[in-house]
């Protein structure tokens, strides 16, 4: 098919409401790209509540995306508005002691942003269409149609799939594969609350997040501020994400338990061997949380797919995902928003064609986030190898922006 250039400008449908969906919507309002964007969740959906993020060398991009008026909203998303803009960093501690065995520093702009707090940033003057889960597309032309689980459907010029892990627009796409690659590794993580007393000692490790490894058990720790609430006594406690990961050698006895009552007890027995302050994060979470989420971690290393003539990508982890352990998802995500943004300006400016802008959008993309998400892989193995964690595994290794950022 040529690759002609618009002439009267077909909407850019925008398939998930997450961090990268969003940052994508705001670009193309700033650029007075016409788009619609969907949320399979209804707009009540608790999904917005999920974990904080850890934004560094994608700040810049972003804040050009979403424009001067939003980026200035940016420091109110911090987890905690006493840690300013570059400190932090986080430690690497031996489990069995709590001695530090490595500090890796931030990059020059560093931002631990509220989930929630980031969305509502990006959220603003967005009008989202709720409760649109996706259950097809189909191409004729230059056209593409998504067709919604509610019966509806809707046509576009561009379907952009960033609806996350399992990506029903991936799995729509002529690819060699399209699911996640299951990796030996489970996790359980619990949101928890900390007195002002018991935050103490841990703040003290460090403010904002911090990873151990037991190097006898293998037990691995990680811990992250989610929220910072004033006390009425004039101080402040605090809600944070703890939780243990291990690598599964035998399918039963490494098992995630099915409650959470169960998922608590399972992290107090692999926790035992810890030192304090760390023994006491997991020991007193309640026996009876229902906060708990246990997850087989998987992920999706970036392949080429066939973009039917210009008219479906994919961004973020939907074309991919990867594990937590270097902190870069997000950051690579609302990079690829940036970037694809880039392309449908000089697209809808008619500087150059859409197949020639999604190819050099996808050329970049895929080439970069191939290589992220196996260095994330291999850091989730080190993590759980204590002879591993050395200054070139990419558990500790920097974190450097693309040359794209």
């Amino acid at each position: 098919m040529p690759d002609t250039k618009i002439d009267s400008p077909k909407e850019v449908l925008i398939i998930g409401a997450g961090v990268v969906g969003l940052t994508l919507a705001q670009g193309c309002r700033e650029a007075g790209i016409p788009f619609r964007i969907f949320e399979q969740h209804e707009l009540s959906s608790e999904r917005s509540q999920g974990w904080s993020l850890t934004l560094h060398w994608s700040i810049a991009s972003l804040e050009r995306t979403i424009g001067p008026q939003l980026s200035a909203l940016l420091p109110q998303t911090n987890v905690d508005s006493s840690i300013k803009e570059g400190e932090g960093g986080f430690l690497f501690l031996n489990a069995a002691t709590c001695e530090p065995k490595y500090h890796v520093y931030p990059t020059r702009r560093f931002l631990r942003a509220g989930r929630q707090k980031l969305r509502t940033v990006l959220t603003s003057g967005l009008d989202i269409q709720y409760g649109k889960k996706l259950e097809s597309f189909s191409t004729k032309g230059t056209e593409v149609t998504a067709r919604f689980a509610d019966g509806t459907s809707v046509t576009g010029g561009l379907l952009i799939g960033a609806d996350g892990n399992n990506s029903v627009v991936r799995a729509g796409l002529k690819m060699e594969n399209t699911k996640l690659t299951p990796l030996p590794v489970n996790l359980i993580g619990a949101v928890r609350h900390f007195t002002p007393e018991q935050a103490a000692p841990v703040r003290a490790l460090n403010p904002l997040l911090f990873f151990a490894l037991q190097p006898y058990t293998k037990t691995f720790l990680f811990y992250s501020i989610q929220e910072v609430l004033a006390d009425p006594d004039g101080r402040n406690s605090y809600d944070a994400l703890v939780g243990v990961t291990w690598m599964v050698n035998d399918a039963e006895k490494d098992a995630i338990p099915n409650t959470s009552p169960e998922r608590v007890v399972e992290m107090k027995k692999r926790a035992q061997c810890f030192a304090e302050p760390l023994l006491s994060m997991i020991m007193d979470i309640p026996d009876d949380s229902m906060s708990t989420t246990g997850l087989r971690l998987a992920d999706f290393p970036c392949e080429p797919w066939d973009n039917q003539n210009g008219v479906v990508t994919l961004a973020g982890d939907s074309a991919h995902a990867m594990t937590m352990f270097r902190g870069e998802g997000a950051n690579h995500g609302i990079l690829d928003a940036a970037l694809l943004v880039d392309q449908l300006k000089k697209v809808y400016s008619g500087e150059i064609g859409q197949i020639a802008g999604l190819q050099a959008y996808e050329a970049e993309m895929q080439e970069r986030t191939h290589a992220a998400v196996l260095k994330s892989r291999q850091a989730a193995f080190d993590g759980h190898d204590w002879d591993a964690i050395i200054d070139t595994s990419p558990l500790i290794g920097g974190r450097f922006p693309p040359t794209t950022a």
